[in-house]
């Protein structure tokens, strides 16, 4: 191969990893003595804005007196914004 092929095949290369820039993840977490679909409710109104849920999971804890709360997760992603294209 001839450099000038290498450095097409680097800068292709390089736009190729700036188009796959990874999404992240994250999770939020709220508690209720309501019920779990309060606690899911509230963690779920924590997930930032634009984020794509991707699961969620409740326990019921006992607490001393027999009586409960609940706890509940959502995981969620986010993608980085879309580049603009230059004019």
């Amino acid at each position: 191969m001839t450099a000038t092929m290498l450095r097409s095949l680097g800068g292709l290369a390089a736009v190729l990893l700036l188009g796959a820039l990874p999404a992240s993840a994250g999770s939020v977490t709220a508690d209720s003595i309501i019920d779990q679909d309060s606690a899911l409710q509230a963690a779920t109104s924590q997930v930032p804005q634009g984020a794509t849920v991707t699961g969620s999971r409740c326990q019921q804890i006992v607490t001393p007196g027999d009586s409960f709360r609940y706890r509940c997760s959502v995981e969620y992603t986010t993608s980085p914004p879309a580049a603009k294209p230059t004019p």
